[in-house]
């Protein structure tokens, strides 16, 4: 009976130590929701319009359907960075995951808002000047940025006859 009595303290204090964790660390990623909502109808507006400007047709229920999946994962990433910065007593682990993720999502909008303009925006060179940037090695001034093959100009993806896009193969 004593052995039941424990058992049963044991896993209900673990349970409630379990609970009481979670339900700091949903409360700690309410106010990174809105960024994350922010973030998802841009992607959602700039994607279909850069779809519409390769001539692709937009159906509603992709669209729907990859932005609820992109919720959802937004709402893994919101957990995890605030369960680590509970586990770690750091804040600056939630900013610095949640960070990563809104810059990546940041910088598909940006890309799909500069194709609707012709302009091909490199991910990779973005990414390098930003870890410049971190290191503190980065003296360069907007000419650079622009040079440094981040943002150029893209050739007419169009037919000059038809004015259709031209699909790359």
């Amino acid at each position: 009976m004593v052995e039941e009595e424990s058992a049963v303290l044991t896993i209900g204090g673990t349970s409630a130590v379990f609970v009481a964790f979670l339900q700091e660390a949903v409360l700690r990623m309410i106010p990174y929701t809105i960024p994350a909502i922010m973030l998802l109808v841009l992607d959602l507006f700039y994607g279909c319009r850069a779809a519409r400007y390769r001539d692709e047709k937009v159906r509603i229920s992709t669209a729907v359907r990859r932005s609820v999946t992109k919720l959802a994962s937004y709402v893994c990433w919101l957990i995890l960075a605030s369960t680590i910065a509970l586990a770690f007593h750091k804040d600056w682990l939630e900013w610095s995951v949640l960070g990563l993720v809104y810059l990546n999502e940041l910088a598909s909008i940006i890309g799909n808002y500069l194709e609707t303009k012709g302009i091909e925006f490199s991910f990779v060179g973005f990414y390098r000047w930003l870890l410049k940037v971190i290191a503190g090695k980065a003296g360069e001034t907007m000419e650079d940025f622009e040079a440094g093959g981040i943002i150029k100009p893209k050739e007419n993806p169009r037919d000059s006859k038809t004015g259709r896009y031209i699909k790359k193969r």
